[in-house]
């Protein structure tokens, strides 16, 4: 075969400025897998296409709405969402790409734009952001941000999960009972609502946490099943592919955390498999925090008062506290759980999250851009 020489009469793709015609240009299909990624977290102006890369998804996800500082305190909303996939030129300079602070607006240019969920008001929650796409990308994709929880009495509500490609962001848990946070709301699973004087497990992909009974969380639900209410000593974490975190044991031995093995990779095919975390209980005399989720997974709620709620595993909502600053975070687009306590909370994930409601509400997640791509395609 000739080697390729510069010429009007090789073949060209518009726009490659010399570069030879991209495989399958005349089908235009996206890769069998997307391979690679890059997050990023900052406005950038400087971002170039990598080499032997001729398509490119990006997703793009505002920041998340904070959480009211006050008693009763709702939560805020999730951000929202859009994707598209765009040709590009390896060597290309990629548009301007802007990350929103909590509640701000995320964008690629001028062809993709996820706006922030709105912040929560005394005790009705936020609203989710909403996205939008320009028609001139292949496959794309747009939805809104889940709502964050309302409240109640003198409740916290949890924060709203941000929007995916897995659909409509899950709503944060309704706070009712006094200093008790609900769970926050995962990317489809909503947070548990708080009950019984126990925090709520974080919403998973597509089901919810459970709410806690007295004296112990609910668990953290999973990217297949929901979170079990609580129990004797704690509800388990929802499953997913592996088996769901198990609750505490006994008032001395700590929950158990979600587990999955899923990895960014895995998002814009919806195959997080991550399960949710197990919840804690707590006793006059002993306290065992919720545990974390897996990818996919909500965080296990606290047990009884000074309990901690579990961290969120990617999409999956913090679980929720009781008396306790130290309320659950998400890692990745998932809403905060709810908190009692007066101290900083762990804010809601980035790539959207909502901040919780508190007697110090939590700050919404910033927004987020992430690029797939794969060698040769």
């Amino acid at each position: 075969m000739a080697a390729f020489q510069f010429g009007s009469d090789q073949p060209q793709n518009k726009g490659t400025y010399g570069f030879p015609l991209p495989p399958n240009a005349q089908t235009r299909v996206a890769p069998p897998e997307w391979k690679s990624y890059k997050l990023i977290t900052a406005t950038t102006s400087t971002e170039v296409v990598p080499q032997n890369v001729y398509q490119m998804l990006v997703c793009v996800w505002g920041g998340g709405g904070s959480g009211v500082s006050a008693t009763p305190a709702a939560g805020g909303g999730g951000g929202g969402f859009s994707m598209g996939v765009l040709d590009v030129v390896p060597g290309q300079l990629l548009p301007t790409i802007t990350v929103g602070a909590a509640g701000g607006t995320s964008s690629f240019g001028t062809l993709l734009s996820s706006t922030g969920g709105s912040n929560g008001v005394t005790t009705t929650g936020g609203t989710g952001g909403t996205g939008t796409a320009s028609s001139s990308l292949r496959g794309a994709f747009t939805a809104s941000g889940g709502a964050g929880g309302g409240a109640s009495g003198s409740g916290f509500g949890g924060g709203g999960g941000s929007v995916s490609p897995y659909g409509t962001g899950g709503t944060g848990g309704f706070g009712s009972i006094a200093s008790v946070g609900a769970g926050g709301g995962g990317w489809g699973g909503a947070g548990g609502a708080a009950s019984a004087a126990a925090g709520a497990g974080g919403g998973g992909l597509y089901e919810g946490g459970a709410s806690g009974g007295t004296g112990v969380g609910g668990g953290g639900g999973g990217s297949g099943t929901s979170g079990q209410k609580g129990g004797a000593f704690g509800g388990n974490g929802g499953n997913g592919k592996t088996p769901g975190g198990l609750g505490a044991m006994s008032a001395s031995i700590r929950a158990t955390g979600g587990s999955g093995d899923s990895t960014f990779t895995d998002i814009p095919y919806r195959k997080l498999s991550g399960s949710g975390g197990g919840a804690g209980y707590t006793t006059a005399s002993t306290v065992v925090d919720g545990a974390p989720g897996g990818p996919g997974g909500g965080g296990g709620g606290a047990g009884g008062s000074g309990g901690a709620g579990g961290h969120g595993g990617v999409g999956g909502g913090g679980g929720g506290s009781n008396g306790q600053a130290n309320n659950g975070g998400s890692a990745f687009g998932g809403g905060s759980g709810g908190a009692g306590g007066a101290a900083a909370l762990a804010t809601g994930g980035v790539g959207g999250g909502g901040g919780a409601g508190g007697t110090t509400g939590s700050t919404g997640g910033t927004g987020a851009v992430i690029l797939f791509f794969t060698e040769g395609y």
